[in-house]
C-alpha cells in the first residue's frame, strides 16, 4: 500500500498542511484532528472532481493508500503536548526534558539523529500501547 505524505506545520493559530505530490491540496485548522478531517475531505473532493471532469488522477489516488503525516518538530510537540507531557516524552525518548522544551518552542532545531531518536521512541511507545488490552 502506498503512502501519501501530508506535511504538517505549526501556525500562529493552529496547523497548516499540504500534500507535496498533489498541488492545490492544502488546508489550515485550529486542531490536528480538524486538519486531518479537512485533508481527507479535500482528497475526496479532488478525486470526485477529477472523475467528473475526466481529469487524470495522480497514480497514488488510483489505488489504496495510507496517509502519513510528516510533522515539523514544533508542530508535533505542540500536538503531542495534549496527550503527553514533555517530561513523559523525555522519559520514553531518554532525552533531556529542557532540550525537548527548546525544540517545542523553536529555540533549537533537532538534527537528523535527534529527530530519528524521537521518532523511534514514539513509534516504540505506540507499539507498546497497541499491545495492551483490558
Amino acid at each position: 500500500m502506498e503512502k501519501l505524505v501530508v506535511v504538517v506545520e505549526k501556525t500562529g493559530t493552529g496547523y497548516s498542511a499540504y500534500v507535496p505530490d498533489i498541488p492545490g491540496i492544502a488546508t489550515v485548522a485550529e486542531t490536528f484532528e480538524e486538519l486531518s478531517k479537512n485533508i481527507k475531505e479535500l482528497l475526496n473532493v479532488f478525486v470526485e472532481t477529477a472523475i467528473e471532469y475526466g481529469d487524470p488522477l495522480p497514480g497514488i489516488l488510483k489505488e489504496n493508500y495510507t496517509i502519513e503525516y510528516k510533522f515539523d518538530i514544533k508542530a508535533f510537540l505542540t500536538w503531542m503536548s495534549k496527550v503527553m507531557s514533555q517530561r513523559g516524552l523525555s522519559e520514553i525518548a531518554n532525552m533531556n526534558e529542557s532540550l525537548i522544551s527548546q525544540y517545542a518552542s523553536g529555540i533549537k532545531k533537532p538534527g537528523p539523529k535527534q529527530l530519528h531518536r524521537l521518532q523511534t521512541a514514539i513509534h516504540r511507545f505506540a507499539e507498546d500501547l497497541h499491545s495492551i488490552s483490558f
